[in-house]
């Protein structure tokens, strides 16, 4: 859900910016008791911080081309309506 909750965001940010949002969600999770996970061999493992703010990078890009052409739609429709 926190990933949802800031894709538009991330869609609107600088690189520098969209490190910090991914990092933002890791560190939430982590202070709720959340964990990042992977299995190997049958057993769970903490994969960490660095892999944790890739994967939360890669699932806030995902859909990312629709979401920015919704936004140009948006703001198309503002334009016209301020004119």
């Amino acid at each position: 859900k926190l990933v949802f909750l800031n894709k538009k965001l991330y869609a609107t940010s600088s690189k520098f910016d969209k490190l910090k949002i991914s990092k933002a969600i890791v560190r939430a999770v982590r202070e709720k008791g959340g964990h990042f996970l992977e299995m190997k061999d049958k057993l769970y493992f903490d994969i960490g911080d660095k892999r944790a703010w890739d994967k939360t990078s890669q699932a806030l890009r995902e859909g990312q081309t629709e979401i920015r052409k919704r936004l140009e739609q948006e703001e198309a429709r503002w334009k016209e309506s301020k004119s």
